[in-house]
């Protein structure tokens, strides 16, 4: 099953086959983020397939260069990799064209917003919705030139950090998160991101709380046998009748809470654990009375 980060991508790059104004930008947002450039071309890398099929079709449509699309030896996770090149003078003139474009898009409006849209999908992840070490967006790459323009870019702020030898610029906020994904136009995401991330915090909680009363449950059942072992000896005709009525609560009742003994002597809890601990008190070896 694709990541959350993957169907984004695959979204985005379907968003080239229709028409409209922003594609350099957005094919410039692609090249800094994922791409090579050398004195006979470029070269786009990836290990989405339909970005590299929408890398193929910008080349195309906006600088009439035909493009080798080919694939090589699985990265990371056994992901299979695609390398997209251009060569030759037009692809070299379309290279220093994307330059002027990417001064178009730092200046924001929606040469901008096409540019975010290829920087992510080139340097671009976010974890799925209801992970469960929180929300986190962020853009990571070698330069870090390249990550502060993203993050000046970007309609939230994001923090800027290095980390092995790499730029991120990031946001840990569910707002930041899908002030972003709308940015990019991708509006049925953020739905699906809100749905689903509320869905992953009920069952978080869920599980929170389950773990709480598990937890005070085998407290309780600890507390118990351990009382239960020191009053056994105990003798009840040599108690008081307060104490007496506690001792026999508790060996009729051996795992009851200190609530339910309160409840079922007629008691507040106070005074109930008060007669316990008199109860522990007099079986390890103190003063009866």
């Amino acid at each position: 099953m694709p990541s959350f980060a993957s169907e984004l991508r695959r979204q985005l790059a379907a968003r080239v086959a229709e028409p409209g104004p922003g594609r350099r930008a957005e094919l410039a947002g692609l090249l800094d983020a994922a791409g090579t450039v050398d004195e006979t071309g470029a070269t786009v890398r990836t290990t989405s397939a339909p970005v590299a099929r929408s890398v193929v079709r910008l080349w195309r449509s906006e600088f009439g260069l035909e493009s080798g699309l080919t694939t090589y030896s699985p990265g990371s996770f056994g992901r299979q990799r695609y390398a997209v090149r251009v060569e030759g003078n037009r692809a070299v003139q379309a290279v220093e064209e994307l330059r002027v474009e990417r001064g178009r898009a730092v200046r924001g409006g929606a040469a901008g917003i096409s540019y975010l849209r290829g920087a992510f999908q080139g340097a671009g992840s976010l974890t799925g919705p209801g992970y469960r070490r929180g929300h986190h967006l962020e853009f990571v790459h070698k330069s870090e030139e390249f990550v502060r323009r993203v993050a000046r870019l970007s309609p939230v702020p994001l923090k800027v950090a290095h980390r092995r030898g790499r730029y991120v610029a990031y946001t840990k906020s569910a707002e930041g998160v899908t002030a972003i994904l709308a940015r990019m136009g991708l509006h049925d995401a953020v739905l699906e991101y809100e749905a689903r991330a509320i869905v992953g915090e009920a069952k978080a909680n869920a599980n929170r709380v389950t773990n709480f009363d598990a937890a005070n449950a085998n407290r309780t059942a600890v507390a118990a046998a351990l009382q239960g072992e020191a009053l056994e000896n105990l003798d009840p005709g040599s108690l008081p009748p307060a104490l007496r009525e506690m001792l026999e609560l508790r060996l009729e009742n051996p795992d009851a809470s200190l609530t339910d003994l309160a409840r079922l002597g007629g008691l507040s809890k106070s005074a109930a654990n008060h007669r316990l601990r008199r109860l522990v008190e007099i079986a390890r070896g103190g003063a009866q009375g």
